[in-house]
């Protein structure tokens, strides 16, 4: 087996010597995220998520197709938030409204 160019340099090998080093840098951490393995919205698998387009992803286990990040299938920005979340926050919001009309 012949060794491997990009050992140190992980994905941003492909680029030799160009572009400079901070962006192969950010080309590195971009990529190594994209690739990594996140959690399915729908069946909570943790898999490799095909990215069909900018933006758009697949879950290869169950075919679900959501929007997501352009790099990431889920950003902080964009977290959905599950029913026993918003059953929470709209309990609290009722025993708010109790304590301020007393």
């Amino acid at each position: 087996m012949p060794f491997s160019h990009t050992k140190d340099v992980g994905p941003a090998g492909r680029f030799g010597a160009r572009y400079g080093v901070g962006i192969r840098r950010r080309v590195v951490q971009v990529e190594v995220k994209q690739k990594g393995r996140h959690r399915c919205p729908r069946c909570k698998s943790i898999t490799k998520m095909k990215r069909i387009a900018l933006g758009i992803w697949q879950c290869p286990k169950c075919g679900f197709t959501f929007a997501g990040g352009a790099w990431v299938p889920q950003t902080i920005m964009g977290k959905t938030i599950t029913p026993e979340e918003l059953k929470s926050v709209e309990n609290l919001k009722a025993q708010w409204k109790v304590k301020n009309k007393k």
